[in-house]
């Protein structure tokens, strides 16, 4: 029976020298701090020459190139001139583009389109992140107009308040798009607003559960902020191949 008592003895000395050193408080599950990542703070370097030799670079002062790599995977760079004229690469990332890959897009496929455009619009679920642009934040009741009827504003951000004939089965619902729309850019494709050519081609976050898009450009939620918080209005995006932009990822 002593041996015993002082065996438990022991254990115990032994579990309150622990508890003094690690401390006897709940210990709380540590939150992500993306704000932290590496992949949130890269450098600002030097553009890649390939990057400032692109036809899109001429005349534009900020450029988000998207350059597809494989069939639904592409290079996303943002590029900004500084105050010599230089351009200067403020970030990079993996990105996902169109489940039927880069082409002409249009209604009814899910191409990602070919091409040069103006970044036009800034939205999104979440609060404003600081945008220098305007920033809408949407609620439940916020579309993006598939609806090509006169007055329906194809092509466009509009809510049902303001447009109540709107036909909501062949728009977009923002709000079903809870994880993907929380920062949203309008990459400014199909400014004419032709039906045929489709509507709301976005750059926005990446889904969790897709390694695609329907046409869109998806990035990371953390680099989508970033983005959010430096484009500027005027910002061009352009996007084709690596192998057509005779781009190179280790320059």
């Amino acid at each position: 029976m002593k041996s015993v008592k002082k065996a438990a003895a022991i254990i115990m000395i032994v579990i309150l020298s622990v508890c003094a050193f690690v401390g006897c408080t709940p210990q709380k599950t540590p939150k992500l701090q993306t704000e932290s990542l590496y992949f949130s703070k890269q450098a600002v370097t030097e553009s890649p020459k390939w990057v400032t030799e692109l036809e899109a670079a001429k005349g534009a002062e900020q450029l988000i190139v998207v350059a597809g790599v494989d069939k639904t995977t592409a290079y996303v760079t943002m590029h900004e001139k500084d105050e010599n004229g230089k351009w200067q690469q403020l970030i990079a990332t993996p990105g996902f583009i169109g489940q039927d890959g880069l082409g002409e897009a249009n209604i009814n496929d899910c191409y990602t389109p070919v091409g040069t455009f103006t970044i036009d619009k800034a939205f999104g679920l979440a609060d404003d992140p600081g945008c220098q642009m305007a920033y809408t934040k949407v609620d439940d009741s916020y579309y993006w107009s598939g609806d090509a009827r006169e007055g329906m504003h194809f092509n466009e951000l509009v809510s049902v308040k303001d447009v109540p004939g709107l036909d909501t089965e062949n728009s977009e619902h923002i709000a079903d798009f809870d994880y993907a729309y929380q920062y949203v850019l309008n990459m400014g494709y199909n400014a004419e607003c032709e039906e045929e050519k489709g509507f709301a081609f976005f750059l926005h976050c990446f889904r969790v559960n897709r390694t695609y898009t329907g046409g869109c450009v998806g990035v990371p939620e953390n680099i989508m902020k970033f983005i959010m918080q430096h484009v500027k209005e005027g910002c061009k995006i352009t996007v084709d191949s690596l192998e057509n932009m005779k781009g190179d990822l280790d320059a």
